[in-house]
Protein backbone atom coordinates (compact mmCIF):
# COMPACT_ATOMS: atom_id res chain seq x y z
CA UNK A 1 0.00 0.00 0.00
CA UNK A 2 1.41 3.34 -0.85
CA UNK A 3 0.85 6.58 1.42
CA UNK A 4 -1.82 8.03 -1.29
CA UNK A 5 -3.78 5.10 -1.29
CA UNK A 6 -4.11 4.93 2.31
CA UNK A 7 -5.18 8.67 2.20
CA UNK A 8 -7.83 8.01 -0.44
CA UNK A 9 -9.26 5.07 1.34
CA UNK A 10 -9.41 6.74 4.55
CA UNK A 11 -11.88 9.56 2.73
CA UNK A 12 -14.39 7.25 2.00
CA UNK A 13 -15.54 7.90 5.72
CA UNK A 14 -16.87 11.07 6.12
CA UNK A 15 -16.82 12.56 8.90
CA UNK A 16 -17.68 15.87 11.25
CA UNK A 17 -15.12 18.02 11.14
CA UNK A 18 -16.08 21.54 12.66
CA UNK A 19 -13.95 21.23 15.77
CA UNK A 20 -10.26 22.90 15.38
CA UNK A 21 -7.34 21.38 16.10
CA UNK A 22 -3.84 22.51 16.31
CA UNK A 23 -1.50 21.27 13.15
CA UNK A 24 0.67 19.37 15.64
CA UNK A 25 -2.18 18.19 17.67
CA UNK A 26 -3.90 16.65 14.16
CA UNK A 27 -0.68 15.76 12.75
CA UNK A 28 -0.13 13.51 15.21
CA UNK A 29 -3.40 12.02 15.21
CA UNK A 30 -2.23 10.85 11.25
CA UNK A 31 0.30 9.09 13.31
CA UNK A 32 -2.10 7.16 14.88
CA UNK A 33 -3.60 5.76 12.00
CA UNK A 34 -0.91 2.90 12.69
CA UNK A 35 2.56 3.21 12.64
CA UNK A 36 3.24 0.08 11.26
CA UNK A 37 1.08 0.76 8.25
CA UNK A 38 2.55 4.55 7.35
CA UNK A 39 5.89 2.60 7.27
CA UNK A 40 4.77 0.10 4.92
CA UNK A 41 3.39 2.88 2.91
CA UNK A 42 6.84 5.42 3.21
CA UNK A 43 9.35 3.26 0.87
CA UNK A 44 6.85 3.53 -2.32
CA UNK A 45 5.60 6.96 -1.32
CA UNK A 46 8.13 8.87 -3.18
CA UNK A 47 7.48 6.85 -6.30
CA UNK A 48 3.91 7.59 -6.14
CA UNK A 49 4.86 11.61 -6.58
CA UNK A 50 2.81 13.30 -9.29
CA UNK A 51 5.35 11.98 -11.79
CA UNK A 52 6.02 15.28 -14.24
CA UNK A 53 5.83 14.52 -17.35
CA UNK A 54 8.24 15.15 -20.46
CA UNK A 55 10.66 16.87 -17.99
CA UNK A 56 13.88 13.83 -18.33
CA UNK A 57 16.27 15.92 -15.96
CA UNK A 58 19.24 13.96 -14.54
CA UNK A 59 20.33 14.14 -10.78
CA UNK A 60 22.99 16.70 -12.32
CA UNK A 61 20.42 19.12 -13.54
CA UNK A 62 18.57 18.58 -10.62
CA UNK A 63 21.21 19.66 -8.11
CA UNK A 64 22.13 22.85 -10.47
CA UNK A 65 18.84 23.76 -10.30
CA UNK A 66 18.90 23.37 -6.55
CA UNK A 67 22.49 25.60 -5.72
CA UNK A 68 21.03 28.57 -7.99
CA UNK A 69 18.12 28.76 -5.68
CA UNK A 70 20.08 28.28 -2.55
CA UNK A 71 22.70 31.14 -4.62
CA UNK A 72 19.54 33.58 -5.09
CA UNK A 73 18.48 33.06 -1.33
CA UNK A 74 22.23 33.21 -0.21
CA UNK A 75 22.52 36.72 -2.03
CA UNK A 76 18.92 38.38 -1.11
CA UNK A 77 19.90 37.93 2.99
CA UNK A 78 23.30 39.18 2.46
CA UNK A 79 22.27 42.04 0.90
CA UNK A 80 19.50 42.51 3.58
CA UNK A 81 22.14 42.38 6.22
CA UNK A 82 24.01 44.89 4.48
CA UNK A 83 20.96 47.56 4.51
CA UNK A 84 21.12 51.32 6.39
CA UNK A 85 20.68 51.18 10.05
CA UNK A 86 16.74 51.08 11.14
CA UNK A 87 15.87 48.38 8.38
CA UNK A 88 15.65 45.56 10.96
CA UNK A 89 12.50 46.46 14.00
CA UNK A 90 14.87 46.25 17.31
CA UNK A 91 12.65 43.71 18.59
CA UNK A 92 11.84 40.03 18.10
CA UNK A 93 14.93 39.47 17.26
CA UNK A 94 14.48 39.24 13.69
CA UNK A 95 17.64 40.30 12.44
CA UNK A 96 19.29 37.35 14.47
CA UNK A 97 17.04 35.09 12.62
CA UNK A 98 17.82 36.45 9.57
CA UNK A 99 21.42 36.28 9.82
CA UNK A 100 21.22 32.76 10.75
CA UNK A 101 19.02 31.91 7.29
CA UNK A 102 21.63 33.42 5.55
CA UNK A 103 24.32 31.19 6.80
CA UNK A 104 22.21 28.08 5.99
CA UNK A 105 21.89 29.13 2.67
CA UNK A 106 25.81 29.61 2.27
CA UNK A 107 26.13 26.08 3.90
CA UNK A 108 23.94 24.83 1.46
CA UNK A 109 25.64 26.49 -1.80
CA UNK A 110 28.63 25.09 -0.19
CA UNK A 111 27.45 21.48 0.01
CA UNK A 112 25.94 21.34 -3.14
CA UNK A 113 28.75 22.42 -4.90
CA UNK A 114 30.96 20.35 -3.47
CA UNK A 115 28.35 16.82 -4.92
CA UNK A 116 28.29 18.54 -7.90
CA UNK A 117 31.85 19.11 -8.40
CA UNK A 118 32.55 15.24 -6.94
CA UNK A 119 29.82 14.59 -9.86
CA UNK A 120 32.38 16.13 -12.36
CA UNK A 121 29.88 19.01 -13.43
CA UNK A 122 29.85 22.47 -13.25
CA UNK A 123 28.51 24.84 -10.32
CA UNK A 124 25.99 27.85 -12.36
CA UNK A 125 28.00 30.94 -12.25
CA UNK A 126 26.39 33.41 -10.43
CA UNK A 127 24.03 36.06 -12.14
CA UNK A 128 23.37 39.61 -11.12
CA UNK A 129 20.32 39.71 -8.72
CA UNK A 130 18.15 42.69 -8.72
CA UNK A 131 15.85 41.63 -5.87
CA UNK A 132 13.41 45.01 -6.43
CA UNK A 133 12.69 42.99 -10.26
CA UNK A 134 13.58 45.79 -12.04
CA UNK A 135 16.20 44.01 -14.06
CA UNK A 136 18.56 47.07 -13.49
CA UNK A 137 16.07 49.74 -13.81
CA UNK A 138 15.20 48.17 -17.04
CA UNK A 139 11.24 47.55 -16.41
CA UNK A 140 9.14 49.04 -13.34
CA UNK A 141 10.03 47.35 -10.19
CA UNK A 142 7.78 44.47 -8.43
CA UNK A 143 9.43 45.23 -4.95
CA UNK A 144 10.93 49.20 -5.29
CA UNK A 145 11.15 48.71 -1.49
CA UNK A 146 12.17 45.47 -0.76
CA UNK A 147 15.41 46.82 1.27
CA UNK A 148 13.94 49.73 2.66
CA UNK A 149 10.75 48.39 3.89
CA UNK A 150 11.31 46.07 6.51
CA UNK A 151 7.34 44.08 5.36
CA UNK A 152 8.27 44.16 1.96
CA UNK A 153 11.33 42.02 2.31
CA UNK A 154 9.82 39.62 4.58
CA UNK A 155 6.48 39.27 1.60
CA UNK A 156 9.63 39.16 -0.54
CA UNK A 157 11.05 36.05 1.95
CA UNK A 158 7.87 34.62 2.29
CA UNK A 159 7.51 33.89 -1.52
CA UNK A 160 11.30 33.08 -2.33
CA UNK A 161 11.45 30.34 1.12
CA UNK A 162 7.87 28.86 -0.07
CA UNK A 163 9.37 28.80 -3.96
CA UNK A 164 12.25 26.97 -2.22
CA UNK A 165 10.61 24.19 -0.41
CA UNK A 166 8.05 23.60 -3.35
CA UNK A 167 11.26 23.16 -5.68
CA UNK A 168 12.81 20.70 -3.40
CA UNK A 169 10.01 18.83 -2.73
CA UNK A 170 10.00 18.25 -6.88
CA UNK A 171 13.67 17.76 -7.18
CA UNK A 172 13.04 14.34 -5.50
CA UNK A 173 11.55 12.64 -8.30
CA UNK A 174 14.80 12.58 -9.72
CA UNK A 175 17.40 11.40 -6.76
CA UNK A 176 15.29 8.63 -5.79
CA UNK A 177 18.07 6.12 -7.29
CA UNK A 178 20.84 8.21 -5.24
CA UNK A 179 20.76 7.53 -1.17
CA UNK A 180 23.27 9.99 -0.54
CA UNK A 181 21.88 13.09 -2.78
CA UNK A 182 18.55 11.88 -1.68
CA UNK A 183 19.09 12.54 1.91
CA UNK A 184 21.00 15.16 1.02
CA UNK A 185 17.93 16.96 -0.32
CA UNK A 186 16.10 15.95 1.90
CA UNK A 187 17.49 17.41 4.62
CA UNK A 188 17.76 21.06 2.68
CA UNK A 189 14.04 20.58 2.62
CA UNK A 190 13.48 20.51 6.24
CA UNK A 191 16.30 23.68 6.47
CA UNK A 192 14.13 25.49 4.00
CA UNK A 193 10.70 24.50 5.63
CA UNK A 194 12.01 25.86 9.15
CA UNK A 195 13.05 28.74 7.58
CA UNK A 196 9.41 29.35 5.68
CA UNK A 197 7.94 29.11 9.01
CA UNK A 198 9.76 31.60 10.98
CA UNK A 199 9.70 33.87 8.11
CA UNK A 200 5.84 33.26 8.33
CA UNK A 201 5.90 33.86 11.87
CA UNK A 202 7.94 37.01 11.79
CA UNK A 203 5.20 38.25 9.57
CA UNK A 204 2.59 37.76 11.40
CA UNK A 205 4.35 39.08 14.43
CA UNK A 206 4.32 42.64 12.66
CA UNK A 207 0.30 42.13 12.21
CA UNK A 208 0.42 39.91 8.57
CA UNK A 209 -2.50 37.49 8.06
CA UNK A 210 -0.71 34.38 7.65
CA UNK A 211 -0.12 31.02 9.47
CA UNK A 212 3.15 28.94 9.47
CA UNK A 213 2.50 27.01 6.21
CA UNK A 214 1.01 27.59 3.20
CA UNK A 215 -2.65 28.06 3.90
CA UNK A 216 -6.00 29.23 1.45
CA UNK A 217 -6.26 31.74 4.45
CA UNK A 218 -3.29 33.34 4.00
CA UNK A 219 -3.56 37.10 2.70
CA UNK A 220 -2.79 37.31 -1.01
CA UNK A 221 0.81 38.68 -1.33
CA UNK A 222 1.35 37.47 -4.85
CA UNK A 223 1.84 39.88 -8.18
CA UNK A 224 -0.55 38.62 -10.60
CA UNK A 225 0.61 37.38 -13.45
CA UNK A 226 4.59 37.51 -11.68
CA UNK A 227 4.59 35.73 -8.78
CA UNK A 228 1.13 33.72 -8.48
CA UNK A 229 3.16 31.04 -9.86
CA UNK A 230 4.02 30.17 -6.32
CA UNK A 231 1.11 29.30 -4.93
CA UNK A 232 -1.19 28.30 -8.22
CA UNK A 233 -1.18 24.96 -7.72
CA UNK A 234 -0.57 24.43 -3.57
CA UNK A 235 -4.04 23.00 -2.71
CA UNK A 236 -4.80 22.91 0.78
CA UNK A 237 -8.35 20.74 0.12
CA UNK A 238 -7.00 18.05 -1.88
CA UNK A 239 -4.47 15.81 -2.99
CA UNK A 240 -3.71 14.28 -6.53
CA UNK A 241 -3.09 10.29 -6.95
CA UNK A 242 -0.38 10.21 -9.66
CA UNK A 243 -1.06 10.67 -13.11
CA UNK A 244 -2.80 8.98 -15.54
CA UNK A 245 -5.69 8.98 -12.77
CA UNK A 246 -4.92 12.33 -11.65
CA UNK A 247 -7.58 11.56 -8.66
CA UNK A 248 -8.35 14.34 -6.03
CA UNK A 249 -8.47 12.91 -2.51
CA UNK A 250 -10.72 14.85 -0.26
CA UNK A 251 -8.64 15.74 2.53
CA UNK A 252 -11.64 17.07 4.25
CA UNK A 253 -12.76 13.44 4.71
CA UNK A 254 -10.27 12.24 6.32
CA UNK A 255 -11.02 10.58 10.08
CA UNK A 256 -8.18 11.25 12.25
CA UNK A 257 -8.39 12.34 15.55
CA UNK A 258 -11.48 12.96 17.73
CA UNK A 259 -12.75 15.62 19.83
CA UNK A 260 -10.59 18.38 20.62
CA UNK A 261 -7.56 16.56 17.78
CA UNK A 262 -10.35 15.74 14.88
CA UNK A 263 -8.69 17.00 11.77
CA UNK A 264 -9.44 20.21 10.25
CA UNK A 265 -7.45 22.03 7.60
CA UNK A 266 -4.36 21.73 9.68
CA UNK A 267 -3.14 17.78 8.59
CA UNK A 268 -4.14 19.28 4.24
CA UNK A 269 -2.36 21.78 4.56
CA UNK A 270 0.77 19.92 5.72
CA UNK A 271 0.86 18.24 2.33
CA UNK A 272 2.73 20.98 0.07
CA UNK A 273 2.80 19.66 -4.04
CA UNK A 274 5.55 20.73 -5.73
CA UNK A 275 7.13 23.40 -7.76
CA UNK A 276 8.36 22.26 -11.49
CA UNK A 277 11.79 23.30 -12.98
CA UNK A 278 10.31 25.58 -15.18
CA UNK A 279 7.83 27.31 -12.39
CA UNK A 280 10.92 27.75 -10.57
CA UNK A 281 13.05 29.19 -13.23
CA UNK A 282 10.49 31.89 -13.89
CA UNK A 283 10.85 33.09 -10.10
CA UNK A 284 14.63 32.86 -10.15
CA UNK A 285 14.75 34.60 -13.86
CA UNK A 286 12.10 37.74 -12.14
CA UNK A 287 15.65 38.59 -9.92
CA UNK A 288 18.06 38.18 -11.93
CA UNK A 289 19.38 40.03 -15.07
Amino acid sequence: MDILKLLADLAETPTDLTQLASRRAALDGLRRVGAKTIAAALPLSLAALPSQAGDTRTVLDSLQLAVRLEQLQNAFYSRALTSAAGFFPADANFRSSIVKMQAHQQQHVALLTRIISSSNGDTPTLPNYDFTGSKNNTQASLFPNVFSNFDEFLRLAQLLEDTSVRAYKAIVEFLVQDNYTLQTALQLHSTEARHAARIRTMRRLRGAVVKPWPSPTDADITIAGRTAVVYATEHATTQLLPAPANTPIPFRLLPIGSGANLLTQSVPEAFDEPLAAAEVELIMGLFTY
